[in-house]
């Protein structure tokens, strides 16, 4: 162990320059700003999906920043204190820690996980590395806290690199571990207030120790999966500013020497947005946004909301999760969906079966969806009230409704104007899984007329599209 205390020490500053700086990119804004911040093939993909699951899966209550409510002395989520106390026993004598050993993830299978997000049409796909508890789910040489030593005994995010690359998609991995230092604070007396859990309970180390090891630790994710995109929570103002422009370069070269075009996403105005992927959490912009953005979007819903999960959460539908999609993607974003598993490593049935009827449509429709970039106007909400959204690819128009206008009705579509349509209208057809119907269509120069065939049927549950082929 004695040997191993140098590693544990190092950082990316310490590094040789060849792990950082030896590359097109140099840790400064301007040679950072270089680098291209969304690539074609993110704007492509348009859909993703990730998974908060880690220790606080293990008490499943609240929601995942458990790690936090427990030490909460006032009311707390849920009471999640006095529930805890009440469960486990006093924080004098139950830690936080004392729930990795139940994080065994016993029926994880990372296969599984990537051919359910595979089927759900998911063209990235990853999960959380680590959350605001410092539990890392990768093999880290930086930390003793981390799944390949202890819980489920597994490199978690090793695993799933593997299967997700394997099955075409890209690599995601999300960083939420800016916040472990401040987002606890351990009382003398309580089970966790012991040094051998300093790099778990962050709070308990020197400040600027903590923050080499939040340098290590992103740079070591960078090193040994080369994710395709890095997602950074919120207050990542919170870390020095060189350690951030440390961490850029780092990954930045990496990528420049693998070939790889990457993105990192983050959030308010913590980057500029000439580098980096601006995300919006559960929000998204109303019109188009010239810059391509992402929005991060969980499963559960209702009193029990959470992003990990817990016992009794409530679920959106696969119709609200498709719905949200084509808002995004008519807006310029990309929509990334958080599931939450147990924490024996299974999805409960129900979120199972969401994905996988929204897979069903997006491998039905995804053309509207995949590749396809935002038209001048990104929705219309028509007078009987149904709402459509615009997309366009490849000389196509395509509006999807989110509302079904009904067979034999006449629409009046007042935004597709002649400059939004971009040209002459050749044809109209409404898409079906079975048999597509040609549309009768007028265009002028202020608006269109659609026509809904009689004798259609309703395509889906979901949303509706109609293909405007361009002359």
């Amino acid at each position: 162990m004695l040997l191993m205390l140098p590693l544990l020490l190092l950082s990316c500053r310490q590094r040789p320059a060849s792990e950082t700086n030896d590359g097109p990119y140099r840790p400064d804004w301007q040679s950072l700003e270089k680098h291209v911040a969304v690539p074609d093939w993110m704007r492509d993909a348009k859909f993703g999906i990730y998974c908060h699951w880690g220790v606080y899966s293990v008490p499943a209550y609240g929601n995942e920043q458990y790690f936090h409510y427990m030490h909460d002395e006032g009311v707390g989520l849920m009471n999640a204190r006095q529930r805890h106390e009440q469960l486990y026993g006093p924080l004098t004598e139950f830690g936080y820690h004392d729930f990795i050993p139940m994080f065994k993830a016993e029926r994880f299978d990372a296969d599984a996980w990537a051919e359910l997000f595979r089927s759900s049409g998911a063209r990235f796909a990853g999960l959380v590395g680590e959350h605001h508890d410092g539990f890392a789910m990768w093999d880290s040489r930086y930390t003793r806290f981390n799944a390949r030593r202890m819980g489920p005994k597994r490199d978690v995010v090793g695993e799933l690199e593997q299967s997700i690359r394997a099955r075409g998609m890209k690599f995601f991995v999300s960083l939420h571990h800016e916040n472990n230092y401040y987002y606890v604070q351990v009382q003398p007396g309580w089970a966790a207030d012991n040094p051998k859990y300093a790099r778990l309970y962050g709070c308990l180390m020197p400040r600027q120790e903590w923050y080499d090891m939040w340098l290590d630790k992103s740079c070591e994710v960078v090193s040994k999966y080369s994710p395709d995109i890095i997602y950074f929570d919120a207050w990542m103002d919170s870390i020095p500013e060189q350690m951030r422009l440390d961490f850029l370069a780092h990954y930045f070269n990496h990528a420049e020497k693998r070939g790889q075009e990457v993105v990192f996403t983050y959030k308010y105005k913590e980057f500029p947005r000439s580098i980096g992927m601006l995300d919006h959490e559960m929000s998204h912009p109303d019109e188009p946004d010239p810059e391509p953005w992402l929005c991060d979007y969980t499963i559960s819903t209702g009193y029990h909301s959470s992003w990990g999960y817990v016992r009794g959460m409530q679920y959106r539908s696969h119709i609200d999760i498709i719905h949200k999609l084509v808002e995004v993607v008519s807006n310029n974003g990309c929509l990334l969906m958080n599931l939450s598993p147990m924490a024996d490593g299974t999805f409960p049935q129900a979120q199972r079966d969401i994905m996988e009827n929204v897979g069903v449509w997006l491998w039905s429709y995804g053309e509207s969806i995949y590749g396809t970039r935002p038209c001048l106007v990104s929705h219309e909400t028509l007078p009987a009230g149904e709402r459509v959204f615009f997309t366009r690819k490849d000389g196509a128009l395509y509006l999807v409704f989110l509302d079904w206008p009904g067979k034999g009705v006449t629409l009046d579509l007042k935004a597709l104007t002649e400059q939004v349509v971009g040209g002459s209208v050749r044809q109209a057809t409404l898409l079906s899984v079975k048999r597509n119907f040609t549309c009768p269509f007028q265009q002028r120069p202020d608006g269109l007329t659609l026509t809904i065939p009689q004798g259609a049927r309703l395509p889906s549950d979901a949303a509706q599209v109609v293909r405007l082929d361009l002359e």
